[in-house]
């Protein structure tokens, strides 16, 4: 029976930990999501959020434009890709979630993956860009970076 409560207790306490996140909520914006315990904040001011974690960047940054719609964003998130000058870069996806519609984009750029992701409010003038940057083989990163994007909610 201790052997047992000692296991179960082992378990939960390694899976409370690999799953360890943190909350973030950006008022300005009213918005949140959540990044994993090791991101540490940058820059958290009105024109930006920015945090590193390990091996990955995060930067959300807003823009005001009410009379963009899904399919200049998605332009847009294309355009962004061209000029960091990116590699490889996957064909846009249209997204729809949590409220924001947009697109994103992968590429790469010396050995670093970078996700683009572009998403309005059609509800506001306040639009986002989000970039992430992970090294290009990291799968837990990529994993990692699609959990973040789909934490981003409206508060």
């Amino acid at each position: 029976m201790k052997t047992s409560f000692i296991l179960f207790f082992s378990a939960f306490f390694f899976i409370s930990n690999a799953n360890a996140q943190q909350v973030y909520t950006w008022d300005e914006y009213g918005i949140s999501f959540t990044l994993a315990d090791d991101f540490k904040e940058t820059v958290n001011n009105i024109d930006e959020f920015s945090a590193v974690g390990d091996g990955m960047e995060l930067a959300i940054i807003p823009f005001k434009d009410e009379t963009i719609d899904d399919t200049d964003i998605n332009a847009y998130t294309m355009s962004i890709a061209a000029s960091l000058k990116l590699q490889r870069v996957d064909d846009i996806s249209v997204i729809d979630i949590n409220g924001f519609k947009g697109g994103y984009a992968e590429g790469a750029l010396d050995g670093a993956r970078i996700f683009i992701m572009g998403l309005i409010d059609p509800t506001s003038e306040t639009n986002f860009f989000v970039i992430i940057t992970f090294l290009d083989n990291d799968e837990n990163a990529s994993a990692e970076a699609v959990n973040i994007c789909t934490s981003i909610k409206k508060i």
